[in-house]
């Protein structure tokens, strides 16, 4: 079973990351596809993506959470009819889930040089800090802005100006971070980790 994260050292929640090793029929051997996931599933045209989305619901199998209790909302995140919040990642051959009874949010990216061009497309006052933005610090704010979007139920956001991280401290993988939106504001724990392979980051609500 080629899961290489689980942590569940937080109240409530919990994180599993997949790497994705095999077949798409071993990936939908025992999975029980509620019908919308089925159509989802069904949409997507290349190999990987398949692998991808079957790699979530294993996920799910293993949180114990029942597909057919997922929905998407009209912003195109998952929801489940439980109290529990749920944020699904995937990039290349990993994918992740976060759960948990607080708003959360997960981001998983596999690490190239392409986060070099769009920087300025979506960082502001983090490029200002005095350390030196490499690719994987780069992706580690990218990470972390997905995450808060990934969060939060609209998808009017302006990546540079409504989300804010303080530098990174890479000791301690930990930072915080906010939303700001008008009268909206929330804060955020923002942890992370830096592979050979990917960049992560999971945000909860405080």
């Amino acid at each position: 079973m080629p899961i290489i994260q689980d942590l569940n050292s937080f109240p409530n929640t919990r994180i599993i990351v997949w790497e994705i090793i095999e077949t798409i029929e071993n990936l939908k051997s025992g999975l029980d596809l509620s019908e919308i996931s089925s159509e989802k599933l069904g949409k997507r045209k290349s190999e990987i993506h398949k692998k991808q989305f079957l790699a979530v619901r294993r996920i799910f199998k293993e949180l114990l959470i029942d597909d057919q209790a997922v929905k998407y909302d009209k912003f195109g995140k998952p929801q489940s009819n439980s109290k529990q919040n749920i944020s699904i990642t995937h990039s290349g051959n990993f994918s992740a889930v976060i759960i948990s009874d607080k708003k959360v949010g997960i981001d998983i990216e596999i690490i190239s040089d392409k986060i070099l061009k769009i920087k300025d497309k979506f960082l502001e006052t983090e490029l200002n800090y005095p350390i030196k933005n490499s690719r994987e610090i780069l992706l580690i704010y990218w990470n972390i802005k997905e995450s808060i979007f990934k969060s939060l139920r609209t998808n009017e956001i302006d990546f540079r100006k409504n989300i804010l991280v303080l530098p990174l401290n890479c000791k301690g993988n930990y930072t915080k971070s906010w939303y700001l939106n008008k009268d909206e504001i929330y804060s955020y724990d923002s942890y992370y980790k830096i592979h050979k392979n990917y960049t992560l980051a999971y945000v909860i609500q405080d």
